[in-house]
């Protein structure tokens, strides 16, 4: 093979992206995750402190993205690590869904 058909079957498989680039926006994801986490843990403590309440659609939310995150490593790398990860953001989502729906019921009763 030579070089020029190497690169462009390269150039392919990447989808004409640099690889540098593949993984900066792959830190940026895992830095928004964890900012993400952050405001939900003020958005919550702050509606303890404040109102007296816990909020649970910012963690519904926050669940379902880090599930989607983990489902998506398992689905393209198949580590069992990253399918516990995702069952069990998946089983956080739903009982924050849950506690979200228990606490409309609430409020519309």
């Amino acid at each position: 093979m030579k070089k020029e058909e190497i690169l462009k079957a390269s150039r392919q498989e990447n989808k004409n992206r640099d690889l540098a680039e593949m993984e900066v926006m792959c830190q940026a994801g895992t830095c928004a995750g964890r900012v993400g986490a952050l405001v939900c843990c003020v958005v919550s403590l702050l509606s303890s402190t404040l109102a007296h309440t816990m909020l649970y659609s910012p963690w519904a939310i926050y669940f379902s993205i880090m599930t989607t995150q983990w489902s998506v490593c398992f689905i393209r790398m198949r580590r069992g690590s990253d399918l516990v990860l995702a069952v069990l953001f998946l089983i956080l989502a739903v009982l924050a869904f849950v506690g979200l729906i228990e606490r409309l019921m609430k409020v519309r009763a």
